[in-house]
């Protein structure tokens, strides 16, 4: 177990290389942010929770695109719905060619409220 471990083994030691730029995953070409060829566009969704004291469930809303808000059991739950609406109102204006309808300030969270954020790679 690692509680019986001495200290100084407590730590994981790695013994893999990092994965090549041609492997079949292609993860460090991906996921690089130099804007090449193998770059992925990143926008921070900013979300709201309140959870209701009397349902026990959890309401949130985007902060920073406007109209879109959800409810859930989980916070996982609602967290995904909210992420997968974000997405697809992004494609759909990139597609349309259209403004994004961003919130600028973005909504902040009152008394009671969490915030959370984000990436969301289209």
């Amino acid at each position: 177990m690692l509680f019986n471990t001495p200290a100084s083994t407590r730590f994981f030691r790695h013994s893999r290389k990092a994965r090549p730029v041609n492997s079949p995953l292609n993860q460090l070409a991906d996921s690089s942010c130099g804007g090449g060829p193998g770059s992925v566009p990143v926008f921070n969704c900013i979300v709201i929770l309140t959870r209701d004291p009397q349902t026990g469930k959890i309401h949130g809303k985007v902060a920073n695109l406007a109209g879109i808000s959800g409810e859930a059991t989980s916070e996982r739950d609602l967290l995904f719905l909210l992420t997968r609406r974000f997405r697809e109102l992004l494609q759909t204006c990139s597609r349309e060619n259209r403004p994004i309808p961003w919130l600028d300030p973005p909504e902040n969270p009152g008394p009671g409220e969490q915030q959370r954020f984000i990436p969301i790679h289209l």
